[in-house]
């Protein structure tokens, strides 16, 4: 009994403790949330709003893998929502103009574009933009360049000279690892499986991103001549000869519109609003215009359009934030079909492509949509490639953004063999009995036998010819016109659009009016998915959850290496045939 007693007694001290470490957290966060909610800066007349977009920029707001254990109310705004808040703020009576001070900015150029369309629109109400920087990256300058005015300070630079393509090989590593990595890929240009295989990109792979990489250029370029009011041959020349290294060199050419330090862009933009320079700026950031000011929704309408943000790889698995997860898409594509008031839906695709079974699955809800009589639209994003496409291929309508990189109809397979590395590194050897030939098949610690080898290349090649097919029956095309231009290879948006793998350029709100059109609709309301989660309760999953806190904690730490570690990660996770881009583009 004295045993029962003391047992029980500790039980329910351990309780006690847990809860009141509940408590405590749930003090910290009503605490932090409070504080944030009262230090929101206030939306005034004559205020002038500055967009930083020095966070991590998704497709939709939150819809990420962020840091664990952030005690605020910080959003992750995505691209879709800063459109929205910049068009809203077109039509504010309080702000006067935007200030873009974009200096760590972390989007692609397809990305930026998107944003640069809604800044140009913002001017065409008659409000002012101008842009500072310290220190402007290239993407940085790109979105800054749509402004009336770009300035930098006396010590900074433009680092304005072209894209350029770098891409990570593995394969001296895990020769001098003793990691063998058996390859089996689909298509001439699938080159997904270099880093494993070689040691500098093959001439086809070479091909592909030389002419990816100057589309996209040529697309910037056009974007900055019109802004800047030069000519696209002199843009390509200042980017050459890196003219914004030098910034007297860098105004005399009309690159950028003048040196100024701090104070005085604070002083030009009161002249802007018309207050005394012995007054404070009325600022507000884009953190406080979202939560304060910016209204997203709109109930009026019964009828709906569900918009479908598939953002990350393709995985097998349950809901995670930041990918696209089988499970949890075909849940929420299942649900949108049972939704009598869902009328229409627009996938809003912006993935490198991943696991062909998780496509395949994604890929049925899709056309389980379709049989029930609704129209469902894919509006592409930065990248909607390999098994991105996959998920695409049957849609009624496709818009791709010009740069879109798209494509890459191809498949592979990677089957890492450690046993060399095992023995020789670390001293484990292995011995196996077998009841049949096939039942030791693919240990991963055995070299492969030519009937595995056979097995993994008619596998592979028996996905891409259904790949293509799904392909050719989608887009109404005969399976060896779709194989003409698969092969792996990659394209740009008006590239694709050339060759019939998409059927307009546009955007989301082309696609969004598309699928409205479609379903008859003449007013309606936007359903987003996939729906993002409380703060609070994303903070209770981190602590319950080591994998997220990881891997968190890992995005935070790298910061731009974190797609390098990724692909190694990638080796290892892998499960089964993928369709993968590539290449990563980092811009």
């Amino acid at each position: 009994m004295r045993q029962f007693f003391k047992f029980f007694t500790a039980s329910c001290l351990g309780t006690i403790i847990g809860l009141g470490l509940l408590v405590l957290i749930l003090f910290l966060v009503a605490g932090s949330l409070a504080s944030q909610f009262e230090s929101k800066v206030s939306h005034v007349p004559n205020s002038v709003l500055e967009l930083k977009f020095d966070l991590i920029v998704p497709e939709k707001t939150n819809n990420i893998n962020n840091a664990p254990f952030e005690l605020t109310d910080k959003k992750y705004i995505g691209i879709y929502d800063y459109v929205g808040m910049i068009k809203q703020a077109a039509e504010d009576k309080n702000v006067k103009g935007i200030f873009l001070t974009p200096e760590l900015n972390t989007m692609s150029t397809s990305e930026i574009s998107i944003i640069r369309r809604a800044l140009e629109e913002f001017k065409a109400s008659g409000k002012f933009i101008y842009a500072y920087g310290k220190y402007m990256s290239q993407n940085a300058y790109y979105l800054s360049s749509v402004a009336d005015s770009v300035f930098i300070n006396p010590y900074g630079m433009v680092e304005f000279r072209g894209l350029s393509a770098n891409i990570t090989y593995f394969k001296k590593m895990l020769d001098n690892l003793q990691i063998d990595v058996d390859v089996f890929y689909a298509g001439q240009f699938k080159s997904a499986t270099e880093p494993f295989r070689a040691t500098s990109m093959s001439d086809a792979n070479r091909l592909q991103v030389r002419e990816y990489i100057e589309d996209q250029f040529d697309i910037m370029l056009q974007d900055l001549s019109k802004s800047r009011g030069l000519s696209i041959e002199k843009m390509r020349a200042l980017a050459n000869d890196w003219a914004g290294f030098n910034l007297d060199s860098s105004v005399a050419q009309g690159l950028i519109d003048g040196i100024r330090y701090d104070d005085e862009i604070t002083a030009l933009l009161k002249r802007k609003t018309g207050i005394e320079n012995t007054e404070e700026l009325k600022m507000i950031n884009d953190q406080g215009y979202y939560t304060s000011v910016y209204k997203k929704f709109d109930f009026k309408s019964k009828d709906k359009v569900a918009l479908v943000f598939l953002e990350g790889e393709i995985i097998l698995g349950d809901e995670e934030a930041g990918v696209i997860t089988d499970e949890n898409y075909v849940k929420i594509l299942d649900k949108i079909r049972k939704d009598d008031n869902v009328k229409s839906v627009v996938l809003r695709i912006n993935s490198p492509g991943g696991s062909v079974l998780a496509s395949e699955n994604i890929l049925r809800a899709i056309k389980n949509i379709q049989d029930d009589g609704k129209p469902v639209v894919v509006s592409m994003g930065r990248y909607a490639a390999s098994g991105g496409y996959y998920i695409a291929c049957f849609a009624d309508s496709i818009f791709a953004q010009p740069g879109t990189l798209t494509g890459s109809i191809g498949v592979f397979s990677l089957i890492p063999n450690f046993g060399r590395f095992l023995d020789n590194k670390i001293g484990i050897t292995f011995d196996t009995v077998n009841t049949t030939k096939s039942s030791g098949y693919f240990t991963g610690v055995h070299t492969l036998s030519e009937e595995e080898k056979q097995l993994m290349q008619t596998s592979v090649d028996k996905i891409y010819t259904e790949f293509v097919s799904k392909v050719a029956e989608g887009r109404s095309m005969d399976y060896e016109s779709v194989h003409k231009v698969a092969q792996g290879r990659v394209w740009t948006g008006r590239k694709a659009q050339e060759i019939g793998l998409v059927d307009h350029l546009g955007y989301t709100e082309d696609a969004l009016a598309c699928a409205a059109r479609m379903a008859s609709l003449e007013s309606y309301r936007i359903d987003e998915y996939p729906k993002v989660k409380d703060p609070l309760i994303r903070l209770m999953e981190e602590i319950t959850g080591e994998n997220t806190m990881v891997k968190g904690y890992i995005r935070e730490e790298l910061g731009p290496w974190y797609n390098t570690f990724q692909k190694v990660q990638d080796l290892r996770t892998m499960e089964g045939p993928q369709a993968r881009l590539p290449f990563i583009l980092e811009e």
